[in-house]
């Protein structure tokens, strides 16, 4: 589901900001979002903001964000799969669910 328009940026942001809170990689795209580039990459009715099951808030769907990136170029691309690798994570830091054949410690 996509957020309608009649949501105000102001309000979208506070429910991103509490989706966000104690996860600092997602509040730190939330930031980043919301102070680039006037944040226009965090209004309603974009594909990568997602309402929350809890009212008022919302989460950033990183798959869409960065799907939206491909289609950009230059700082525009490079701070959106910013934003989306620091909500995903870095798979390169992430340990495996399995190494070699045996459960990862």
């Amino acid at each position: 589901m996509i957020v309608t328009t009649d949501v105000s940026r102001a309000f979208l942001l506070r429910g991103l900001r509490w989706w966000a809170h104690g996860a600092p990689c997602d509040q730190a795209a939330v930031e980043l979002l919301a102070r680039s580039f006037a944040g226009r990459y965090l209004r309603p009715g974009v594909a990568w903001v997602r309402p929350c099951v809890r009212p008022g808030w919302y989460w950033l769907d990183a798959d869409a964000l960065a799907d939206h990136a491909a289609t950009l170029t230059g700082d525009e691309q490079r701070v959106l799969l910013l934003a989306a690798a620091l909500v995903n994570g870095d798979p390169w830091t992430r340990r495996p669910a399995t190494k070699a054949g045996r459960a990862a410690a």
